[in-house]
C-alpha cells in the first residue's frame, strides 16, 4: 500500500477527532514562543547583571538600566514563570494526545472486532484466529503512534524548527544557514533507510502472530498437551518461532541504531560548524558571547526537532507496517455477502428445501455434492451418516455460515441468498455437538439468545431444559460463573445449558447437532426429555448417531459421501397419485390401518375422512391412551384420538358438547365420541392443541391464563349442563383429605421407611386430622362465590398458547377432572416453589380485573383467598395420586414429592391464617 493512501486513510479515520487535532496543534503553537523565551533569563544575567550591556528594549521599560539587582530580580521571574508556563503546556498537550490517542485506538479496533465476525468461516478457517488477534491487539494501535505520537509532533517539530531558524537568522543569518545545511543529508538518510525498515517492520509482525498462534492454540488445546505430556514440546515449537522472531527484531534494531549513529554524527558535525564559525564572529566583535549562547541555545532546540523528525520517519515504519496489516484486515470480503435488494423476515414458517446442493471447501476437498430434499413446517428431520459424510456442513450452509457452490437452499420457498443476513440467522436456534459457552455467569449465557431476557424468563428457559435442578444446586445460583468456554460445568450441564439458551430464543427451526453424543446415560435422559420439549411446533434438523435420539424424527436423510443414499421424507408427488406402483403393498397398508380400533371409532364418525397414518402418543395401563390421527381434521390437520373409561368420557362429553360449544371462549374443536363395543370406554375426538408451550414463570403468561379462567368462569356459570358434572368444590376435597389419610395410616409400616420418613408422615396426618377438624374455615373461605365449570387439573401441562383475532390467549385441554363448583382449584398458587407442575398459577390480579365485572361482589382480597384454597386442594389431589406408593419398595421416591406438597400446603394454610398443629410424639421405629 503506498505512503499516500495510507495516511489519507489514516486521516478519514481520524475525521471525528479533528477539533481535538486542532487543540494539540494550538498547543504546539505555544511551545515555540515559550522555547524562544527559555534562554532569555541567562542571557540576561550574562550580558546585564555580569556584563554592562543594556536591557533588550522590551524589558527596558519593565526595570531600570541602572538597577543590577533589578535585573536579576527580573531574569529569576522570568525563568520561573517561563518553566510554569512550559510545564503547564506541556500537560495540557500530554493529556489530549492520550485521549485522543487512545479513542482512535478504540474506534480501530472496534471496526477490527466487528470486521472479523463480518467475514466468512472460510477466512478463519484458512488464517486462523491468532493473527486476527495479532492484528486487533498490537497492529491497531499503530494509527495512535502514527497520528499522536508521530504527525502531530512531526508538524508541530517543522513550525518549531521554522521559527528557530527565523530567529537565528535574525541573530546571525551566515550562522544559520550553516545550521540549516545538515537538511539534505538528513533527508538523504531517511529516504535510504526506511524502506529496509519498513519490509524488517513487517516480517518481525508476521513472525510475532506466528508465535502468538502457538501459544493459543496450546491453551485451547491444554487438557489433551497434558493428557500426552507434551509440555515440553509445545514450548520448543514456541520458543522456535519466537527465536525467528528475536532475530528478526535484532536486525531491525541494528537497522535503527545504524540510522540514529548516522543521524547523530551529521547533527553533531552542524554543531561543530555553528560553534567554528561562531567563535570567529565573536571576535571580530560581530556577536556579544550572550548572544552566542543565544544562537547555541537556538540551533540546539532548531537540531532537536530536526533529530526527532528524522527519527520519527524511521520509528514510524513499524507503525506503518502494523497499519497496513490492520487495513489488510478491513480490506477482505466476506465469502457469505449480503445481495443488494434483500427482504427482511420477522418469523419463518419453517419449510426448508435443498435443491442440487454441491459444495466444497477447496477445490480439492468437495463435501456435499447434488442433494436434494424437502421438508415441511413442524418436520422433525434425523440426519445421519459416517464421519465426514458432510452432516455438519449441511447445517453450516443452512445458517449461510457458507454459501453452496452449486444449487439452492431455500426457506418458505424464497434463496437464502435473498433474506436479510440477520434476520435469516435469527430463523435458528443451534446446539452443537461441542457446547460453547463464554466466560460470564449462567444467565448470561442462557441470555445470549435474547439479551434484553428477564431473570423470569431465563429461568423458565432453565426450567424447560431441566437445568433449573442443577443450577439452584449451585452456591451462586444463576450469578455462577462458568469459567472459560464453559471449564467450571460438566459436558451435561453445559449441553442443557445450551438447551435453555436455544429455548430462549425461540426459533422457528431448530438444529441439533450430536446433543448426547459425550454424555452418559442419565444425562441423555434427561437432555432428550428437554429436546423433547423443545422439538414441540418447530422444524428440526437433528445429526445424531443415538437411536434413543432419534426415536422421534419423522423422517431420515442418510448421508454417505456427501450423496445423500436414503431418505424417508414423504414425497409429495407420490401422496398425490390415485396409483403408483406397489399399489398392492399400499392397499394392504391401509387395510392394517383401518384396524386399529382408534380408526375404526373415527370412521364410524367420519366415514369419508380416512386418516394418513396413526401415532400413538401417550399409552398406559392406568391412564387414557391418546394417539394422533394424521390429515383427516381441519386443512388436513392432525386429530388427538383419547380412549377412557365412561365415567371419564362422560365428563369429557358434558364439558366439550354441552358447556363449551355454548361458549364463546377459545377451546378446541370437539369432532365428537363413539362407545367402544363390549367394553366400559370410548373414543373422544378433538382437534389437537398447538402452539408454544405455557411457563408458569413468565408473567405473560400468566396473565394470560389469568384472562381465560375469568372468560371461563363469568361465561359457564349459568350452565344448566353443570349439575350433572361432579362436584368441584369444598366436598370434593375433604373426601380427599378422609382417604389420603387412610392410605398414608395403612403403610406407615412398610419396611423400607426409615424413622425419619415415618415422622414426616406421621406430621402430615396430624396436619391432615386438624384440616379435617377445621374443614368449615375452608368451606367459608368459598361460600358465596357462584359455582362455575372448573377444570380440575389447570396446570401448564394441560395448556398451550394461543392467539385468536390477535388476541393473545391460551388453549386447554384434557378435562377429566372436571367438575362444578367454587374456582378455587383453578386459580391454585405454587407458594413455596417457584416452578414445576402443581398448578399454571395463573395471575390473581388479571384474574379479578376481568371477573369483577360478572361478580362485582368478588374482592382482590376475597380473589387471593379462594386461590389459596385451590393450593390445598391441588395438594391434596396430587398426594392422594401417589400415596399408593407408599406401599412399594420405591416409596422414597414418592416421599420426596409429597414433602414438596406438604410445604406447599402448609405455606397455603399459613396465609389462610391457620395455626400449625403440635408435633406429633414420634413413636420407636423397629430397625427391619
Amino acid at each position: 500500500m503506498l505512503d499516500a493512501t495510507l495516511y489519507r486513510r489514516l486521516l478519514r479515520q481520524a475525521r471525528p477527532y479533528w477539533p481535538h487535532v486542532a487543540g494539540v496543534f494550538a498547543l504546539g503553537l505555544l511551545a515555540s514562543p515559550i522555547a524562544l523565551l527559555t534562554p532569555v533569563p541567562l542571557k540576561i544575567v550574562l550580558d546585564s547583571v555580569l556584563g554592562a550591556h543594556p536591557l533588550p528594549p522590551l524589558l527596558r521599560a519593565l526595570v531600570p538600566a541602572a538597577a543590577g539587582s533589578n535585573a536579576l530580580a527580573l531574569a529569576i521571574g522570568l525563568l520561573l514563570a517561563v518553566t510554569v508556563l512550559g510545564q503547564l503546556q506541556s500537560l495540557a498537550t500530554s493529556l489530549l494526545r492520550t485521549y485522543i490517542g487512545e479513542r482512535l485506538v478504540l474506534d480501530f479496533r472496534s471496526l477490527l472486532v466487528q470486521q472479523v465476525q463480518r467475514l466468512s468461516l472460510s477466512y478463519h478457517d484458512a488464517r486462523g484466529t491468532a493473527d486476527s488477534v495479532y492484528r486487533i491487539q498490537y497492529d491497531a494501535p499503530a494509527i495512535q503512534n502514527i497520528l499522536v505520537d508521530g504527525a502531530i509532533p512531526f508538524v508541530s517539530a517543522t513550525l518549531t524548527v521554522v521559527t528557530m531558524w527565523l530567529v537565528t537568522a535574525r541573530l546571525d543569518r551566515p550562522l544559520a544557514w550553516v545550521a540549516l545545511a545538515i537538511s539534505p543529508p538528513l533527508f538523504f538518510l531517511s529516504r535510504l533507510y526506511r524502506p529496509r525498515m519498513r519490509r524488517q517492520s513487517r516480517e518481525v509482525k508476521k513472525l510475532e502472530s506466528s508465535a502468538l498462534a502457538v501459544v493459543q492454540e496450546t491453551l485451547g488445546a491444554l487438557r489433551v498437551v497434558k493428557a500426552f505430556g507434551q509440555e515440553a514440546r509445545e514450548t520448543g515449537r514456541f520458543v522456535h518461532r519466537s527465536r525467528a522472531g528475536v532475530t528478526a527484531r535484532i536486525r531491525l534494531a541494528v537497522l535503527e541504531g545504524g540510522y540514529g549513529l548516522l543521524i547523530g554524527l551529521v547533527m553533531a558535525l552542524g554543531m561543530a560548524a555553528v560553534l567554528l564559525i561562531g567563535v570567529g564572529h565573536v571576535r571580530a566583535g560581530t556577536l556579544t558571547p550572550g548572544e552566542l549562547w543565544m544562537v547555541l541555545s537556538y540551533v540546539g532546540q532548531l537540531y532537536e526537532p530536526l533529530k526527532m523528525m528524522s527519527r520519527k520517519a524511521a520509528g514510524l515504519q513499524g507503525y506503518l507496517a502494523s497499519a497496513e496489516r490492520a487495513f489488510g484486515l478491513l480490506d477482505e470480503q466476506p465469502d457469505v455477502p449480503e445481495r443488494a435488494h434483500v427482504r427482511p423476515v420477522t418469523r419463518a414458517r419453517g419449510a426448508i428445501e435443498f435443491r442440487g446442493v454441491s459444495f466444497a471447501y477447496g477445490p480439492d476437498r468437495p463435501v456435499l455434492q447434488d442433494v436434494s430434499f424437502a421438508i415441511e413446517p413442524g418436520t422433525r428431520l434425523g440426519v445421519v451418516g459416517a464421519t465426514g459424510a458432510g452432516k455438519t456442513t449441511l447445517i453450516s450452509l443452512l445458517t449461510r455460515f457458507y454459501d453452496p457452490t452449486a444449487g439452492q437452499i431455500l426457506l418458505d420457498g424464497v434463496d437464502l441468498r435473498d433474506y436479510k443476513l440477520d434476520d435469516l440467522r435469527r430463523q435458528f436456534a443451534v446446539v452443537l455437538q461441542e457446547t460453547v459457552l463464554f466466560s460470564a455467569s449462567i444467565a448470561e449465557n442462557i441470555a445470549y439468545a435474547a439479551p434484553g431476557a428477564s431473570r423470569e424468563q431465563i429461568v423458565a428457559a432453565a426450567h424447560a431444559a431441566n437445568a433449573h435442578e442443577f443450577i439452584a444446586r449451585l452456591p451462586r445460583g444463576y450469578d455462577t460463573q462458568v469459567g472459560e468456554r464453559g471449564a467450571q460445568l460438566s459436558g451435561g450441564q453445559r449441553q442443557r445449558i445450551a438447551l435453555a439458551r436455544a429455548f430462549l430464543k425461540d426459533s422457528p427451526v431448530l438444529i441439533l447437532d450430536e446433543p448426547t453424543s459425550a454424555v452418559d446415560a442419565d444425562t441423555e435422559a434427561k437432555i432428550l426429555g428437554a429436546m423433547r420439549h423443545l422439538m414441540r411446533g418447530r422444524t428440526v434438523l437433528l445429526i445424531s448417531h443415538r437411536p434413543s435420539t432419534l426415536e422421534r424424527c419423522q423422517a431420515l436423510l442418510v448421508l454417505e459421501s456427501g450423496r445423500v443414499v436414503t431418505d424417508t421424507m414423504p414425497s409429495v408427488a407420490s401422496a398425490q397419485s390415485p396409483v403408483a406402483p406397489g399399489g398392492s403393498a399400499v392397499g394392504e397398508r391401509r387395510s392394517n390401518l383401518k384396524s386399529h380400533p382408534a380408526v375404526r371409532a373415527w370412521c364410524e364418525l367420519h366415514p369419508h375422512a380416512e386418516p394418513v397414518s396413526i401415532t400413538p402418543l401417550r399409552v398406559r395401563k392406568r391412564k387414557s391412551n391418546v394417539y394422533r390421527l394424521e390429515g383427516v381434521g381441519q386443512a388436513g390437520s392432525g386429530v388427538i384420538a383419547k380412549r377412557c373409561r365412561a365415567a371419564v368420557a362422560q365428563v369429557e362429553r358434558i364439558v366439550y358438547e354441552d358447556i363449551l360449544a355454548h361458549l364463546t371462549i377459545p377451546s378446541l374443536r370437539y369432532y365428537g365420541f363413539v362407545d367402544e363395543p363390549g367394553a366400559a370406554s370410548g373414543w373422544l375426538f378433538m382437534e389437537e392443541a398447538s402452539g408454544p408451550d405455557y411457563s408458569n414463570l413468565l408473567p405473560e403468561h400468566r396473565a394470560r391464563a389469568g384472562r381465560w379462567l375469568a372468560s371461563l368462569h363469568a361465561a359457564a356459570a349459568g350452565a344448566a349442563a353443570g349439575g350433572r358434572l361432579p362436584d368441584g368444590g369444598p366436598g370434593r376435597y375433604l373426601e380427599r383429605v378422609r382417604t389420603l389419610r387412610e392410605t398414608v395410616r395403612s403403610h406407615l409400616d412398610n419396611p423400607v421407611l426409615v424413622p425419619e420418613d415415618v415422622a414426616f408422615l406421621e406430621g402430615l396426618l396430624a396436619r391432615l386430622d386438624d384440616l379435617a377438624a377445621h374443614w368449615h374455615v375452608v368451606e367459608d373461605v368459598c361460600h358465596g362465590v357462584p359455582p362455575t365449570l372448573v377444570h380440575g387439573d389447570f396446570n401448564g401441562r394441560n395448556i398451550r398458547l394461543r392467539s385468536v383475532r390477535e388476541d393473545a390467549t391460551i388453549t386447554v385441554f384434557d378435562w377429566e377432572d372436571a367438575g362444578w363448583g367454587v374456582a378455587a382449584v383453578d386459580l391454585a398458587q405454587q407458594l413455596t416453589v417457584s416452578s414445576g407442575q402443581l398448578s399454571a398459577n395463573p395471575d390473581i390480579p388479571s384474574y379479578w380485573s376481568a371477573v369483577r365485572e360478572h361478580w362485582p361482589d368478588l374482592s382482590s382480597e376475597a380473589c387471593w383467598r379462594l386461590a389459596y384454597c385451590g393450593t390445598v386442594f391441588r395438594t391434596l389431589s396430587a398426594m392422594s395420586w401417589i400415596a399408593d406408593d407408599l406401599a412399594n419398595d420405591w416409596a422414597h421416591a414418592s416421599l420426596r414429592d409429597m414433602r414438596l406438597y406438604a410445604a406447599e400446603l402448609d405455606g397455603a394454610l399459613e396465609r389462610l391464617g391457620w395455626a400449625p398443629p403440635p408435633s406429633p410424639v414420634q413413636r420407636q421405629a423397629s430397625a427391619t
